[in-house]
């Protein structure tokens, strides 16, 4: 675990087992997204299921939280690196489908069967739904004790976008803290999701902290309290951005990995773009209404910051 500096607060000790109760767990799959949501009754929502290389991350977060069944699973949209691992996860921990230890998904949400693309992860993903799919229409919510998932209205997107434009935003509640789920949306479409959602305290950044996907303009409109940055070790895209660290200088902003730390590597070297307030994880992050708590690299968590 590398952070960018000492600040002036103590480790918990670890534990082993995940934090319980209401929390969002960001699982690092690398370069990719997906998010575990649990309500405060045990209602699980899943967002994204990352690339088919993160799929054993995410049936480990499952299994830390003993969950075999998910009451909704949503995917922004189909790029592989969203939707690739939901094959290996709904197959369960002996890779086998059908089995007993299949995982049991209620409800599955995404965009819809407009100019669908190909790939492979997106082929087993309509192959295994089935008829649990649904595409959501605007304003559409899911609701469980102290969660709120709605669907963002947004103006449709053009004729002939990119697959990360057709994406859907969200807009969650989970006890006190909402957060905003924008996917891969360019930075004018995160604007607009930012003035449906209304003020938020946490931005999950879209397109893995990708320039294209903030700038200043949006963060200005979004005003995040605290920002998420999912993406991997050694990503050709050199996700995050320089210019997005920059931008995101003076927020507190937790990322589960970045290409350009490793001075070894392609992408130009972060270190002197990283603010006061930025913290490498280099794993799972699990955030509570109570606490940030760092997934360790030999098992179990320990908790960052009491009162969060």
């Amino acid at each position: 675990m590398l952070t960018t500096l000492a600040l002036p607060l103590l480790l918990a000790p670890t534990v082993l087992l995940a934090p319980t109760g209401a929390g969002l767990h960001f699982v690092d799959v690398g370069q990719g997204s997906a998010l575990l949501v649990r309500g405060r009754e045990g209602e699980v929502v899943l967002v994204d299921s990352g690339p088919p290389s993160g799929a054993e991350a995410l049936l480990r977060a499952l299994d830390e939280h003993e969950l075999e069944r998910v009451d909704l699973w949503i995917h922004t949209h189909f790029d592989a690196d969203h939707v690739g691992g939901f094959a290996r996860v709904v197959a369960g921990n002996d890779g086998a489908w059908p089995s007993d230890d299949d995982v049991a998904v209620a409800q599955l949400w995404d965009r819809g069967d407009a100019d669908l693309p190909d790939n492979d992860a997106l082929a087993l993903y309509l192959a295994l739904a089935d008829d649990r799919r649904h595409a959501p229409s605007p304003g559409e919510h899911f609701e469980a004790a102290g969660l709120s998932l709605r669907v963002l209205e947004l103006d449709p997107p053009p004729a002939d976008v990119s697959e990360n434009e057709r994406g859907l935003a969200l807009c969650l509640e989970l006890e006190s803290t909402r957060v905003l789920i924008p996917g891969d949306l360019p930075a004018t479409r995160v604007a607009e999701a930012a003035l449906a959602c209304g003020p938020i305290d946490l931005l999950w950044a879209s397109h893995h902290g990708s320039a294209s996907g903030l700038d200043a303009p949006t963060l200005a409109i979004v005003d995040p309290a605290r920002v998420v940055i999912g993406a991997g070790p050694d990503n050709a895209y050199c996700h995050p951005a320089a210019s997005t660290l920059a931008l995101l200088h003076a927020h507190e902003v937790w990322l589960l990995d970045a290409a350009g730390v490793d001075p070894r590597g392609e992408c130009p070297g972060l270190a002197e773009t990283l603010g006061p307030r930025h913290t490498l994880v280099g794993g799972d992050l699990w955030i509570t209404r109570d606490a940030v708590w760092l997934g360790m690299p030999g098992g179990g968590w320990s908790a960052w910051l009491s009162g969060a």
